[in-house]
């Protein structure tokens, strides 16, 4: 190394990324007001469920998330547990506030610096993302490779090709219970999160909106 080169600080982390299906077609109809109310609800309904598991939110990008967490069976665990909460929610809410969302995770060596994450895992977790459905939780082969397996059910998704990669990647899904009325994977992850915070940032939230405009 020369003597004056940066030091690199790297760590092995999880990276989860999430985003709302239909954002952009959603806020191309509505007031920016409305928008950002809307916004402020998904964040105050997914940023407890993160820290309930250890996650860091390393960025929002409008209405994506980037979190990174040291266990990668706690990312999934959260990954569900996200989508339990939104389907909760989604049972008693207007057709404006539905919300549905998108995760994928990659794990990995990411580089760290100025409080972001760098490397092929966040660029490997974007590009899942980018072809999951709306309510799907989809993993790489990083992920179910360091995981414990026998506390979420799996299935295999094959191996595909994402752009800027140079391997064929194994994709793997959380695999929803299939029990009509119940949320998608029971509600027993979010067993870990206390709804009464929950729902307090909730009723918080156009408020915390107003107090932004």
């Amino acid at each position: 190394l020369a003597p004056h080169a940066p030091r690199i600080k790297t760590s092995t982390l999880t990276v989860m990324m999430t985003d709302i299906a239909g954002y952009t077609e959603r806020t191309s109809r509505v007031s920016r007001e409305e928008s950002a109310r809307w916004l402020a609800l998904h964040d105050a309904l997914l940023q407890p469920v993160f820290r309930a598991f250890g996650g860091r939110v390393v960025k929002t990008l409008g209405d994506a998330f980037l979190v990174t967490f040291a266990s990668p069976t706690d990312a999934v665990l959260c990954a569900c547990a996200v989508q339990d909460r939104l389907w909760l929610h989604n049972q008693g809410a207007t057709t404006a506030d539905a919300i549905e969302v998108r995760v994928a995770l990659s794990a990995g060596e990411v580089r760290l610096a100025k409080g972001d994450v760098f490397g092929e895992p966040v660029n490997l977790a974007a590009r899942l993302e980018a072809v999951a459905l709306p309510g799907e939780v989809l993993l790489t082969d990083a992920v179910y490779a360091t995981m414990n397996a026998a506390e979420v059910r799996l299935t295999a998704r094959g191996e595909q090709s994402f752009k800027g990669i140079t391997r064929a990647v194994a994709v793997w899904q959380a695999q929803p219970d299939g029990v009509a009325l119940q949320p998608p994977f029971g509600g027993r992850a979010l067993a870990r999160v206390k709804d009464s915070r929950m729902d307090a940032l909730v009723a918080q939230a156009p408020v915390a909106v107003a107090k932004a405009t």
